[in-house]
């Protein structure tokens, strides 16, 4: 029995040394105290930069709306396809499902989503997936439109375009991530739009989502480090250095082919930087596709540093390629803008 108890103190009294010998909640207050890049400030800044919000009406409609709609995997395999296909023609559609009343509610009425303080993405998970079938169908019908040259495709796209918006002021990875993802899948298919281009698709150009990605890095990395706060250590203090160095890296990057090592704190988002910095060469692409088709010049000058643009007047084409792993389905850098 004396021997049980011996054993049982000599347990606890080894946990309590383990404890204190890794504990160090001074280094984490510093690696957490430290700014990170372009003026996001210390982790605090980054958790409290975002006050809640409540749902409006809009949002409610929208969601009875889009959870009316059923998942079809041939209208995912058309978008990925004419994503896919750098070419301006237009391949046969499949049926698709009525979202006129999406599409009007999304063009009429902006749309406000619930927004937590705490670092919760319950209400964006289980929106997420509905929200991506609705830009998925919003673009087929596009596309179709567009088959048939009815300028009416673009309607469709800024109904997509408004819903990506809608998520724009939420901190959470999973949310700047969609908005990403359909931001590029407007773009990927805008070059083969009927002409003239609106006024509202500028928008979508000028917006670049590195900034925007970044702060729902900093948000991810701020609430991890918190909910470590209990047991503060050296670990923890390095890792959220080591996250903010990324981000010191990638603020700076000007090349559009990169390769981010991965970050300690929450999941891997090497392959998210890569698409964010990949899209900027797909912007120009539909940029300059867009001009050859009324007739201009092209920019050859690229905001990456690592290429530029080339048209031989038919093809149009970026100096390299910079692939993507599965399964991202990216808009290629070579489009055949002439039949």
């Amino acid at each position: 029995m004396k021997q049980a108890l011996i054993v049982v103190v000599f347990a606890i009294a080894l946990a309590a040394w383990f404890f204190l010998w890794f504990r160090n909640e001074g280094a984490v207050t510093t690696s957490s105290a430290r700014p990170w890049p372009d003026g996001m400030g210390s982790l605090d800044a980054g958790r409290n930069r975002w006050p809640s919000l409540k749902a409006n009406e809009a949002s409610v409609k929208l969601t009875a709306l889009a959870k009316a709609l059923p998942r079809n995997e041939v209208v995912d395999d058309f978008v990925e396809r004419e994503i896919a296909r750098g070419e301006l023609t237009i391949g046969d559609q499949p049926g698709l499902p009525d979202v006129s009343a999406i599409r009007e509610l999304l063009l009429r009425e902006p749309i406000v989503w619930e927004r937590r303080i705490e670092f919760d993405d319950t209400v964006l998970a289980e929106a997420r997936g509905v929200l991506m079938r609705v830009a998925r169908v919003l673009v087929a019908n596009a596309l179709t439109k567009a088959r048939a040259h009815d300028s009416a495709a673009w309607e469709d796209l800024h109904a997509a375009w408004k819903l990506a918006r809608s998520l724009e002021e939420h901190p959470q990875m999973m949310a700047q991530t969609a908005v990403l993802t359909m931001a590029r899948m407007i773009n990927a298919v805008a070059w083969k739009m009927p002409l003239p281009v609106p006024a509202w698709f500028g928008e979508l150009q000028d917006r670049d989502n590195v900034r925007p990605l970044l702060e729902a890095f900093q948000y991810q990395v701020a609430w991890y480090s918190k909910d470590g706060a209990w047991f503060p250590t050296k670990w923890l203090a390095a890792s959220v250095d080591r996250d903010r160095e990324i981000a010191e890296a990638l603020f700076k990057e000007t090349r559009c082919d990169v390769n981010t090592p991965m970050n300690d704190l929450g999941t891997d988002l090497s392959s998210v930087w890569r698409r964010a910095f990949r899209y900027r060469a797909e912007r120009e692409a539909t940029a300059n596709a867009l001009r050859v088709r009324v007739g201009k010049a092209i920019e050859n000058g690229s905001r990456c540093s690592d290429g530029g643009w080339m048209f031989d007047g038919r093809t149009l084409r970026f100096s390299r390629e910079i692939p993507t792993a599965a399964p991202d389905t990216p808009m290629p850098l070579v489009l055949q803008v002439k039949p």
